[in-house]
């Protein structure tokens, strides 16, 4: 695993991509969903911080409220149900946490990790569900393939026009599933199972009254490449593609040097936590 510097994950181009990204986000979200977002309370998010993700940063370009916390910080934290927490990767976690997120899920909680999280939290406080499969991955970018359709928090990858492609950051974990009934696959990569032995991209699984999603790799993205002669176009093509307003398309007018791609990219994993977020609102709301 490459350890990126925060001032690597805040490269200008990618910076640039999420801001239009979240302009794209407003667009596409109901007027109901977008007073959700709006209102959503710093205390609704908690981010514990790890060495090589940087959720944090998504959720500030999004304008998202949080609570960030280190390791040792969050042994501390008193935990509601109706929160949604993201564990970034990390190389270590303390074996206490893992089981402290775990009785967070079983309660209501929503718990969304990355990459080598699999081994240091959901091995430990969710046993005999998924594990690393012991064959860490290269440098490389796959293309993806969505198999739920169903998973609000996966709709912003339902209309794309061209294949989804996701960077597998040198040494990510891929996900061996171990209770096949339980854990649902959301999206996978063929490429990924066939040199690496296993598919999953994006899993779920329900866990009590909560629910858990593991996506290897990471949510920000520090850069992207491109798969397809379409990706290399100009983002406005991409903002087209989605059904952009017009206030919109001014805003992909005015930005220079990013293209359809790098937005693609941003927009899938804006779309992702943010919808992540609505979804646990909309849960909490209905049970207040």
């Amino acid at each position: 695993m490459i350890n990126q510097t925060k001032n690597d994950a805040g490269d200008d181009k990618m910076k640039k991509a999420y801001r239009l990204a979240k302009n794209l986000l407003k667009d596409r979200l109901n007027s109901e969903d977008k007073d959700l977002l709006e209102n959503v309370d710093q205390t609704d998010v908690v981010v514990v911080s790890g060495t090589y993700d940087h959720i944090h940063l998504v959720l500030k370009h999004l304008n998202l409220p949080f609570v960030e916390v280190n390791h040792d910080q969050f042994l501390g934290v008193n935990l509601k149900p109706d929160q949604t927490v993201f564990v970034n990767c990390a190389s270590s976690f303390p074996p206490e946490g893992a089981r402290k997120l775990a009785t967070f899920v079983s309660q209501g909680g929503q718990l969304i990790t990355t990459d080598w999280a699999l081994k240091n939290v959901l091995e430990v406080g969710f046993p005999n569900t998924v594990a690393y499969n012991g064959k860490p991955t290269g440098d490389e970018v796959v293309r993806i393939e969505l198999l739920d359709r169903e998973d609000p928090v996966i709709a912003g990858f339902l209309d794309e026009e061209t294949d989804p492609v996701w960077w597998l950051e040198g040494s990510s974990y891929p996900v061996k599933i171990l209770d096949k009934e339980k854990v649902k696959v959301l999206m996978r990569s063929k490429e990924l199972g066939e040199k690496y032995g296993d598919d999953a991209v994006i899993i779920r699984f329900n866990h009590g009254e909560g629910v858990v999603y593991h996506m290897i790799s990471h949510f920000y993205l520090q850069r992207t490449e491109t798969r397809e002669a379409k990706q290399t176009d100009g983002s406005k093509n991409y903002a087209m593609s989605k059904g952009a307003s017009a206030e919109t398309m001014a805003e992909f007018d005015a930005e220079e040097g990013v293209n359809y791609g790098e937005v693609q990219s941003a927009s899938t994993s804006a779309e992702f936590v943010s919808r992540a977020i609505l979804k646990q609102k909309k849960k909490w709301g209905k049970k207040k």
